[in-house]
């Protein structure tokens, strides 16, 4: 549930391996493949207040075991950590997926001829509305990422942010209860700078909590710690909520420990954004 990694990847970094894995691609005689790389080192490559990436995130067009078979010779090649770039497949679910992969994104022009492999970097629209959908509470950097994103735009683009969600997944999308709380309070036009502040030290808390959470959890069921953790809390609102979740995964704890976890997740200094 951590964000420190040992590992960072700069924007010269990222189009260095990529090129690497493209050699690797056209080496092994690999057919036309379009590949989205999305998240922070979309990030990194599009925008300067990002200065590196974690890891790389990409979405093929199609599901390819050649093209993860030349990640991990890449990999391994440089001793990096196994999930150095990796694909998600919820990510490929997400609403309008297909229509947004070249809609919402833009061709990478790298220095080096790519053969058949194709890479395209995730639009500022895109990250956006995904950042806003599913904004994880412990992930500083998704704070970071939306603020920065809207302080390089002009002065109305905040109150623009539920038009732009709209145009990347369409009427109708729901959005985590943090993405809600972040949606209304760009739309009372809330200072972008106090606002980085609140999501850092918010974010920094939430750590925390989330990695006490999924150690409680998964002493019961370590699946379903990951996905609550992961997922299901992003939607919590109340104490019912949690005790709904729980009663669906069948963990069962006391009413009291029930109600610690609420107080702890709701607790008005962080839980607040305004």
């Amino acid at each position: 549930m951590t964000e420190n990694r040992e590992n960072k990847f700069t924007r010269e970094d990222i189009t260095a391996l990529l090129c690497e894995v493209a050699a690797q691609y056209a080496k092994r005689n690999g057919p036309p493949l379009n590949v989205l790389i999305y998240g922070g080192a979309a990030a990194a490559l599009r925008h300067k207040f990002r200065t590196a990436a974690h890891d790389i995130d990409y979405a093929p067009w199609e599901t390819s075991s050649l093209l993860t078979d030349c990640v991990d010779a890449v990999g391994k090649r440089h001793g990096l950590f196994r999930r150095w770039m990796h694909r998600l497949d919820h990510f490929a679910s997400s609403p309008r997926f297909r229509e947004n992969f070249f809609h919402h994104a833009d061709a990478l022009r790298l220095d080096t001829e790519l053969g058949n492999l194709s890479f395209l970097v995730q639009d500022s629209d895109w990250q956006l509305a995904r950042k806003l959908c599913w904004f994880r509470r412990d992930r500083k950097n998704d704070g970071l990422d939306i603020v920065g994103i809207l302080q390089e735009r002009d002065a109305d683009a905040p109150k623009q942010v539920s038009r732009i969600v709209r145009d990347v997944f369409g009427e109708g999308t729901a959005c985590s209860t943090d993405g809600t709380m972040l949606l209304a309070a760009l739309k009372r036009g809330v200072n972008l700078g106090e606002l980085a502040a609140r999501l850092d030290r918010r974010a920094r808390y939430y750590e925390k909590v989330y990695s006490c959470l999924f150690l409680l959890l998964s002493q019961k069921n370590v699946s379903a710690a990951r996905e609550i953790c992961w997922m299901e809390s992003l939607f919590w609102r109340t104490e019912e909520d949690v005790q709904s979740t729980l009663a669906r995964h069948g963990i069962n704890l006391s009413p009291i420990i029930v109600n610690h976890i609420a107080r702890v997740m709701f607790e008005p200094e962080f839980w607040d954004l305004l």
